[in-house]
């Protein structure tokens, strides 16, 4: 039976004997649950106090989360470790354990790497094989397995990797790779990577760290010594191989506590389900308790009802109002009723660029699908948007994430540094063309190779004179990057490719294998367009984004305008018809995703939908018989 919670509540060392699983929902405060468990271990619990080496461990999704925790910790972070699980598996168990990496890769592929220098994980935001050309890899492949026309590209040797779910399903240690690639060259491209670049992909690193645990007991009993507690927050974002790792390490000693939202799981392109938290227990001595934050502190009434509606089907019903602070706020928000904004007339548009002028965000399905929102943005450029959206969803990639966090897209990247070239030329500011130079190289080399001399700067200044030079709103990036390359490449710069790049090369390229299929699209993309792009969108103060990338921030004002996709197989007549959230399915996955972009909101929530006399009647009828069901309140109106 699940015991209440409050977000204050601390577990009594008693409590801590036990693994747990926290539910709590959106604005319940499971995050200042988590830190404050986290100090009060730190700092009364005997097994973490009367030792020096032993740590907490906190686990979470991404490194953004990393260091909210971090900042939020503070002076007690000494005592804690906080990492995603890739980082805590590379620094805790791949990098330390280097020969039994290397006896896993020989027992399960046969692949005997005799590489002396570390194997670690790719680097965040780079191709594996960023760095080598697809011609020394072929011609490799042709040295171990002779044979004619081997030309793979680059795009798929970097896609070579192992497995991971056919391992989950079926024990089997087998990799994947794109059909094209002849079964015989797989294992030598394997090996190359392995040993001649000495890289892991994500899904790789997880694979090791389960099996390294699996066939090194020390390994895992070192981990146990070490972190007697781990917390892992955000749990309905992980994937089945990250929860086996968690859950052995959990059998003997080490405290297990996870903390999450099962309505929230809407990454299953990444492996995740719901499942693996509403199932949640730990095999060996230990039971597992359940506890249960109740309560929204963020939202308003309205906004609370209607994400309760959306979740009605999931039977532990999490979420309840708690009490205002004071009766102002409650009367204020009675006011506040749910929106629904109908059509995408002028008007409509217009409305909803106001609510974004006033502090607003948009949320929607697909960043693509930002773009109707954006004003100034023509028809033309809005196409080519979305075919170049469209062309990463055969990938990994979440694409906002990296371009904000990592700038892993080769054509994003040269666009944001011909952007921030801009921006200095027009300010003059020498920090923004460092700010620039540091998407490409570390900019410590320059004191080395001649600092920012009188003259240094003076080239500067004409190296960005003649790239900007005639630059208007409908000049394509692509141009102004070729002209940047063509000038930079000049006599008279050679010099300053060597100060800022630390090369006599250096030239901006921002088409790869990578990007072959939509080469043409890229370089339609107008200056102006990018402009938008980039500071609307794609910032990480952006008014426009996808539900994905919003998950953990709130606003007092959120538009939700997401629609499904066709790779959602459901509409939003049949979601608010019938709102299922706990299957994992994309019906399902869609309606968390609507959930959790609902309850972003503070104090106003509008809903943008098709103007549609079906879907505005199923929408009345059922929220109106959840109403007289659930005796709650909730006002709403279309508009």
């Amino acid at each position: 039976m699940a015991i209440d919670l409050t977000s204050g509540d601390l577990l009594t060392e008693e409590q801590l004997n036990s693994h747990f699983a926290v539910y709590a929902g959106p604005g319940s405060g499971k995050t200042h649950f988590l830190v404050n468990n986290i100090k009060n271990i730190v700092t009364t619990h005997p097994v973490i106090i009367n030792s020096n080496e032993r740590k907490v461990l906190c686990i979470t999704y991404t490194n953004t989360a990393v260091d909210e925790i971090q900042r939020r910790l503070d002076r007690y972070a000494s005592s804690v470790v906080i990492s995603t699980i890739h980082g805590f598996i590379i620094d805790n168990i791949i990098i330390p354990f280097q020969s039994d990496l290397k006896k896993v890769m020989k027992k399960d592929f046969g692949i005997d790497v005799i590489r002396r220098a570390k194997i670690t994980s790719q680097i965040e935001g780079l191709s594996i094989l960023h760095g080598y050309e697809k011609e020394t890899i072929n011609e490799y492949l042709q040295k171990a397995i002779p044979c004619s026309n081997i030309d793979y590209s680059k795009k798929m040797l970097s896609e070579v990797e192992i497995d991971n779910n056919a391992y989950l399903h079926g024990g089997l240690h087998v990799f994947t790779h794109s059909t094209k690639i002849d079964d015989a060259h797989v294992s030598h491209i394997k090996k190359y990577v392995w040993e001649v670049v000495g890289k892991l992909t994500h899904d790789e690193i997880l694979y090791f760290g389960y099996r390294m645990l699996q066939e090194n007991s020390t390994i895992t009993y070192a981990l146990r010594v070490k972190y007697p507690f781990i917390f892992v927050d955000e749990f309905q974002d992980t994937n089945p191989l990250q929860t086996l790792i968690i859950k052995h390490l959990g059998e003997k000693s080490t405290t297990i506590g996870v903390v999450g939202d099962v309505a929230q799981s809407i990454y299953s392109f990444q492996g995740a389900q719901p499942s693996q938290f509403s199932s949640f227990t730990v095999s060996g001595t230990k039971g597992t308790d359940i506890y249960h934050i109740l309560g929204n502190r963020r939202s308003t009434n309205n906004i609370v009802s209607l994400c309760n509606y959306l979740r009605s089907s999931d039977v532990l019903e999490q979420i309840s109002i708690k009490p205002y602070k004071n009766k102002e706020d409650e009367r204020k928000s009675k006011q506040i009723p749910v929106r629904f904004i109908c059509g995408d007339s002028p008007e409509t548009m217009e409305r909803i660029n106001a609510l974004v002028q006033d502090g607003g965000v948009v949320l929607t399905r697909t960043w693509a699908a930002a773009f109707a929102y954006i004003q100034g943005i023509d028809d033309g450029q809005r196409t080519i948007l979305n075919k170049i959206y469209n062309s990463y969803f055969p990938t990994s990639i979440d694409i906002r994430a990296d371009i904000v966090e990592h700038n892993r897209v080769m054509w994003v990247r040269a666009f944001r540094f011909i952007m921030l070239l801009n921006s200095a030329h027009k300010s003059g500011s020498l920090i923004d063309v460092l700010n620039a130079i540091g998407l490409y190289s570390k900019i410590s080399h320059i004191k080395v190779n001649g600092a920012f001399s009188a003259k240094v700067i003076l080239k500067i200044r004409k190296l960005l004179d003649k790239t900007f030079e005639g630059l208007t709103a409908y000049s394509l990036v692509s141009d102004v990057i070729d002209k940047f390359n063509a000038t930079l490449f000049g006599v008279e710069y050679n010099d300053l490719q060597k100060i800022l790049f630390d090369t006599n090369g250096f030239a901006l390229q921002y088409i790869t294998d990578f990007d072959e299929k939509i080469a043409d699209q890229i370089k339609k993309i107008t200056w102006d367009t990018a402009s938008k792009l980039f500071s609307e969108v794609f910032s990480k103060d952006a008014k426009f984004m996808t539900v994905h990338q919003a998950k953990g921030l709130e606003w007092d004002t959120v538009v939700v305008a997401a629609i499904p996709t066709r790779r959602d197989n459901t509409s939003l007549t049949n979601m608010f018809n019938s709102p299922g959230i706990l299957g994992e399915n994309s019906i399902d996955e869609f309606v968390r995703i609507y959930y959790v972009a609902c309850s972003r909101a503070r104090k106003s929530l509008y809903i943008h939908i098709p103007d549609d006399q079906k879907l505005k009647r199923t929408i009345k009828q059922q929220i109106d018989l959840y109403v007289q069901d659930k005796k709650c309140s909730l006002e709403y109106e279309f508009t």
